[in-house]
This record gives C-alpha cells, structure tokens and sequence, in this order.
C-alpha cells in the first residue's frame, strides 16, 4: 500500500505539473480538463510515464514474490510441524524470491499472449475515418473485437486454472520456474476437481468480500475498516493454507495431526 501511494504520488507529480513548475489543483477542474491534462502530461512525458509503469510493475511483483514465497513457507512449516512464525517467513523468502519472481513474469507473458484473440477485431474495427467510410464493415470488426475479447478472457481463467498451483510447487518443492510450471500442469491434470473447488471457493469468498463492501456504511469508520483488513487478514492467508494443504496432501506428505497437541498441550 506504500508502494502504491508513493508510485501515484510521483505519477500525480508528474502529470499535474504545469509548465511553470506549480503543481495544479485537481479539485479546481472538471472532469474534462482533468482528462485533458492527464493526456498531455503523459503524452509530453511518454518516454519517463512508461519507464516508471514499468519499473513500477516489477518492483510490485517482486514484493509480492517475497512476501508470496514467505507466506507458502509458513503454510508448509505450519501443515507439517503444526506451528510456524517471522523466521520460517524470511527463511523461505530468501531461498525463493527470486525464482517465485521469474515465476510470476512468465505466467503475465503467458496471459499477454493471448492478446491475439483481439488483434483482428482490432484491425477490422480500424479507426474513425474507417467508422464513417464504411460502418457496416466496421460494426462486423466491433463483433470480431467481443468474440475476442470473450476469447482473451476465458483463456485467461483457464490459464489462471491451469497454473494456480505453480507458486506453490516452486516453493515447496523449490523447483526452478520452467519446472514449477510444468508440475502445476501435471498436478492440475491429476487432480482437476480438487483445484476447481478450491479455485472456485477462494474466488467465491473474494467476490462475497467485495459485495458486502459495496453495501457497507461509509461513515462508520470502524466497520469499513474491519470489512477492508478481511482480505489481508483473513482470506489471503486461507487461500496460501487451502492450496499449501492441497498440494502436500496430493504429493503424499505426511502433515501434522492436531490431536497431538490436544493429547500433550505442554510440548507445543
């Protein structure tokens, strides 16, 4: 969240400064000139707008990696001794960052990819003289575009499907990034039904979380506090433990029985 604030504030910088050097108030213009300036600070700063988008983007998904790859190793110590804490966190962030990163760029190449499925609605729709020359021609590259897009999207769920173990085995198993793909391929083709549940309640439980705060009461400050911290607090680290437990179970790991602590509270 940090990062987030600082990178908009640099963008809001950048783009609301005017040539004097004062920055410009966006509360004092409508819309329009907002857009408007958006526009021009950007298109004038193009070269530096997408370095930093850029450069932006990885640091994000290298922090992620890191903090991704020390929650799966607090899963995994968790699942299998029963207890886990900060030091098994740095212990497996260390060792896979790094890998877990280049995990993760491969997999946003992969769902770039399939950019082509809108490449001939795109081409067909052209541009607005084309629009006005021959609108017929133009409205049948607008269905080409949705046929695409449609395309492009369950692609997008598929993959996402097809992979959502991929961090997992890498960190696990700390197998390299080719090769964590490859698991979470045959892992899903072994054990599809399993990964669709668990798939489909982690993404039921984040749009049950959204709904609930589109309904929220804004001015108590308390409970849209709780409703925003659930995400963070309670469903990434069911997710991380769902898929952790899932993937050990799977592979025939043996994990840590609650009844020993029950049996002998003493020893935990």
């Amino acid at each position: 969240m940090i990062i987030y604030v600082l990178f908009f504030g640099l963008m809001g910088i950048l783009l609301f400064t005017s040539n004097t050097g004062s920055i410009i108030d966006p509360a004092t213009l409508s819309n329009k000139e907002i857009f408007s300036i958006l526009w021009k600070g950007f298109s004038e700063n193009l070269g530096l707008s997408l370095f930093l988008i850029l450069g932006f983007f990885l640091f994000v998904m290298f922090v992620q990696s890191f903090f991704t790859a020390g929650a799966i190793g607090m899963a995994k110590k968790a699942s299998e001794t029963g207890d886990a804490g900060i030091f098994d966190m740095l212990v497996s962030s260390s060792k896979n960052t790094f890998r877990l990163f280049l995990s993760l760029l491969l997999i946003t190449l992969l769902l770039l990819v399939g950019i082509i499925f809108i490449v001939p609605g795109a081409f067909a729709v052209g541009n607005m003289n084309t629009l006005i020359e021959n609108p017929e021609a133009s409205v049948n590259g607008i269905a080409a575009l949705g046929i695409g897009v449609i395309l492009w999207t369950v692609y997008i769920i598929i993959l996402n499907l097809v992979l959502s173990l991929s961090s997992y085995a890498l960190v696990i198993d700390e197998l390299r990034p080719l090769e964590a793909l490859s698991e979470s391929f045959r892992f899903f083709t072994s054990n599809k039904l399993d990964v669709f549940l668990i798939w489909i309640i982690t993404i039921g439980l984040a749009l049950i979380n959204g709904y609930v705060s589109e309904y929220v009461d804004m001015g108590n400050i308390l409970f849209t506090a709780i409703i925003s911290l659930v995400p963070i607090v309670i469903l990434q680290p069911l997710t991380a433990v769902l898929w952790t437990r899932l993937y050990l179970t799977r592979k025939g790991r043996k994990l840590y029985d609650p009844s020993y602590l029950l049996s002998d509270p003493d020893n935990f």
